[in-house]
């Protein structure tokens, strides 16, 4: 399920983010630039980020214990 809120938030702080960069000159617009597009689509991904890396923490641990496993091979 999509966390609506959390998405809002990460896209708030890009926006802002992108409006800053914008202002240094960091980033070059045009006239048909759309701002609150590129936000929208940078925020869907850092939330899919989000959400990857918390299923790998739900699941890491068995996954990282197995790993232990392969690397601590008796000689």
């Amino acid at each position: 399920m999509v966390n609506y809120i959390l998405l809002y938030k990460i896209r708030k702080l890009v926006k802002q983010i992108l409006k800053e960069k914008i202002e240094d000159g960091e980033i070059a617009t045009t006239p048909r630039s759309c701002l609150g597009c590129l936000a929208d689509e940078l925020s869907w991904e850092i939330y899919y980020l989000f959400k990857e890396r918390e299923e790998g923490k739900k699941g890491g641990s068995d996954q990282a214990d197995k790993d232990k496993e392969k690397t601590e091979e008796p000689e």
